[in-house]
């Protein structure tokens, strides 16, 4: 059967689980393989090369669900996390070996709930295509057991792709400086310390609840990293209106506008966020 899946178009690879709509993806492709994490990955890759030729030029196609926050694929107990120094290294080992170009993959997916719709996601679609030198794609909309048939992942679901060229090129990855911890928090300004106007050594802009959700309305609310250590001293810092009078929630802006930090109750490093577009940002700031 092994040697079968090398003359397909694509290698399909599910996540085992017990959850159904998995069970209905499993179930639907005619040459599904299901692994329980990264070593059935491996195991499999390995049995395929035993094969000895390549086939025809395929798709390496890794289905699975993604995490609540920042939709990285999950195969089993094995989260595709390019912050990992072991999932990195997993694939870095599978490039120094040409494992790809021996079984004629072409390109990878990682077909799990927007994988390429937070910046961790992003960022780890492009950090994998660099590292495997193939074109790697993430999701942009939520995936279903309808969206596969016999052969697989449909043809015709294709715009839900998004490959990690297309993400570079519009500016969709974050800089490095993002790839903290990710935190679960999402940007909730009520949520912030109401404080009376601080004096700072950077301006300090108020706005009204009007701008606050233009400007809230750039930043990627759910995409937070904790950084630890980071001193990057703010460009400016916004002051937006509390519910109490002359109290106001800051927001810190940072690096020219691309990220904003805000210190919630108990978080005293904060939790950092990517800015959508930093140069409508600073529009709004003036």
């Amino acid at each position: 059967m092994l040697a079968e899946l090398l003359d397909q178009p694509r290698i399909s690879i599910v996540s085992r689980s017990e959850d159904p709509e998995l069970v209905r993806i499993h179930e639907t492709i005619a040459h599904g393989i299901a692994i329980a994490g990264r070593g059935d990955l491996e195991i499999t890759l390995c049995n395929l090369l035993a094969c000895g030729r390549p086939g025809v030029p395929k798709t390496l196609d890794l289905i699975g669900h993604s995490t609540a926050n920042t939709s990285l694929l999950v195969l089993g107990d094995w989260v595709v996390d390019a912050s990992s120094l072991t999932v990195t290294a997993f694939f870095r080992e599978l490039a120094e070996q040409d494992v790809l170009a021996r079984l004629g993959i072409t390109a990878v997916r990682l077909l799990g709930c927007l994988t390429a719709d937070t910046a961790h996601g992003r960022w780890t679609t492009c950090a994998l295509a660099e590292i495997l030198g193939v074109e790697v794609f993430g999701t942009t909309g939520l995936l279903l057991a309808s969206h596969y048939n016999r052969d697989g992942f449909a043809e015709e679901r294709g715009y839900l792709l998004a490959s990690a060229t297309q993400l570079r090129a519009n500016g969709l990855v974050p800089r490095p400086l993002d790839r903290g911890e990710p935190s679960t928090l999402p940007l909730d300004v009520d949520a912030l310390p109401a404080v009376a106007l601080p004096k700072r050594s950077w301006p300090v802009h108020v706005i009204g609840r009007e701008h606050a959700r233009e400007l809230l309305g750039l930043v990627y609310r759910r995409d937070g990293s904790i950084i630890p250590g980071l001193v990057a001293a703010p460009t400016c810092e916004v002051a937006l209106p509390a519910a109490t009078a002359d109290r106001y929630h800051l927001v810190q802006v940072l690096l020219n506008g691309e990220l904003v930090r805000v210190y919630p109750p108990g978080m005293p490093d904060g939790v950092v966020y990517p800015v959508d577009d930093p140069h409508e940002l600073r529009k709004l700031l003036g």
